[in-house]
């Protein structure tokens, strides 16, 4: 995933929402037209695009300069206790992938694994063996330029704290991290206040995996509703009568250090808040 120095693109996660009519292929050209540049193709559901249609939408896509990613279907966990529930994540994830190579999509996003009442340290010594095996599969079907998105998780069942989202992505291969802000403002009940804890994770990216991490961060962000076991429910900029997570900062410490990458909104108003933040961003910028 190649970036510029500094340059951060923004995009909805999913088909932009009404008055938009229409799919991927005609979302495309409408995300353009409000100033975006980015659009997450969500197969949260199952993977249900032909071909055909994945290569119509990276017709549109290059001839847009949209850049794509992917999120796999939820019912994904790498240290499923069963083996057919571990069959069914090493499909999910090898569908997502080939329809990615279709698509010209470089990161397909996914949510590791559950504890299910084990040590972290054993969850994620079988999420980097179910990992392994999908890595091998992706190779012997020569999927070479497609990466595994380790979202970090917003609720505390689930691994997926930066710390371990990190950790999996310098141990494997194909995998990077997808650093999901509201996640881990969640996960840590209310954790994210300002520019600080934003900072630290920007930081701790560059120290576990290098410069390039930041310079082509992949993340989603919302705001968010949470309670003791983390996350509940996104919400739209501004509907909470204090942002949590306030996006301001984080607009504040990409532009102040360069950073470039990829905001994927996943509020409720998905392209109409991904075009919120984008202004935002430009305006911090110029005055950085």
């Amino acid at each position: 995933m190649m970036g510029n120095k500094g340059v951060v693109r923004f995009g909805p996660a999913g088909l932009p929402i009404p008055p938009f009519e229409g799919g991927t292929v005609e979302a495309v050209k409408f995300v353009k037209e409000e100033g975006l540049d980015a659009m997450e193709i969500e197969f949260v559901r199952g993977v249900h695009m032909s071909a055909e249609t994945a290569r119509k939408v990276r017709v549109e896509a290059e001839k847009y300069d949209m850049r794509l990613s992917a999120h796999c279907p939820y019912w994904i966990n790498c240290a499923a206790k069963e083996a057919a529930k571990i069959k069914a994540t090493v499909r999910n994830l090898m569908e997502t992938a080939r329809i990615a190579q279709v698509l010209g999509v470089k990161v397909i996003v996914f949510h590791p694994s559950y504890y299910m009442g084990r040590a972290p340290e054993a969850t994620m010594e079988l999420t980097r063996k179910t990992l392994k095996e999908v890595e091998e599969k992706m190779k012997s079907e020569g999927i070479h330029d497609v990466w595994l998105g380790a979202e970090t998780a917003g609720r505390v069942s689930q691994l997926g704290g930066l710390e371990e989202t990190l950790e999996l992505a310098r141990s494997m291969e194909k995998v990077r991290p997808v650093i999901d802000f509201a996640h881990l403002h969640a996960r840590k009940k209310g954790w994210v206040k300002g520019k600080e804890q934003y900072a630290e994770i920007f930081e701790k990216m560059e120290k576990a995996l290098g410069r390039k991490a930041v310079e082509e961060f992949h993340s989603h962000f919302s705001e968010i509703q949470w309670n003791e076991g983390g996350e509940r429910n996104h919400l739209a900029l501004g509907e909470a009568e204090k942002p949590s997570p306030p996006f301001r900062p984080l607009a504040e410490v990409i532009a102040e250090n360069g950073y470039s990458g990829t905001i994927i909104c996943e509020t409720p108003m998905l392209d109409r808040d991904a075009v919120k933040m984008k202004r935002i961003f430009e305006e911090v910028r110029r005055k950085a």
